[in-house]
């Protein structure tokens, strides 16, 4: 979903999180963490670049939000956001046909929480992006998470292969509902139903 443009930046993530992956991982002495911070304000000061438009600003071109510039600046999946994880998107179905997304992911220790498991707080932000991704699948305009409700059945394992489905089950006036799973192989570690509402000037514009 992302432009082959990001591509350096995808580089310059993974070696983000090898770095901090050490320093989580290692004894690393003060002075060895003020010789990494001496090397990051230099690089620091060597970005001089014009300062980019809020993702959510009006594109001048298609007069629409730049949905493609939020997810390159996501915690959950933006090569520009140097801690999120690298998602890899298709096209999904619900369990009844119902138009959906997916993704594979896998998570390392950065994400974290219990032994061997990720942060159930990072799992639900990752089905937040999923199913407001499934969400804009809907007829008569996108809407803003009202409630995200998660059921988590399992542990889920770090360093894994894991798969986020969601799927929509209804669309009406300003509501809509979505569904999601995630699973590692055949077993389902978490369970999610998400609302969101449209505004409700969309609506009357869409009436």
């Amino acid at each position: 979903m992302e432009h082959e443009s990001l591509n350096p930046a995808k580089e310059l993530r993974k070696s983000i999180h090898k770095l901090a992956r050490k320093i989580l991982g290692n004894k690393v002495t003060a002075s060895e963490l003020e010789g990494i911070n001496q090397e990051i304000k230099t690089l620091h000061e060597r970005i001089n670049g014009e300062p980019l438009p809020k993702w959510w600003e009006p594109d001048s071109e298609s007069e629409g939000m730049r949905s493609h510039t939020y997810r390159s600046r996501s915690l959950f999946q933006g090569p520009l956001h140097f801690f999120s994880p690298e998602l890899k998107w298709a096209e999904s179905k619900g369990p009844n046909g119902e138009d959906g997304f997916e993704f594979h992911v896998m998570l390392s220790d950065l994400y974290e929480g219990p032994p061997l498991a990720v942060h159930g707080g990072y799992i639900a932000g990752l089905f937040d992006e999923l199913l407001g991704a499934v969400q804009s699948l809907s007829h008569g305009g996108t809407g803003y998470t009202a409630k995200l409700e998660i059921k988590y059945r399992s542990f889920t394992p770090i360093n894994e292969n894991l798969i986020f489905k969601g799927w929509l089950t209804e669309s009406s006036g300003r509501r809509i509902t979505v569904r999601g799973s995630c699973s590692h192989g055949d077993q389902i570690c978490s369970e999610a139903t998400a609302l969101f509402l449209r505004p409700k000037e969309k609506t009357a514009q869409n009436g």
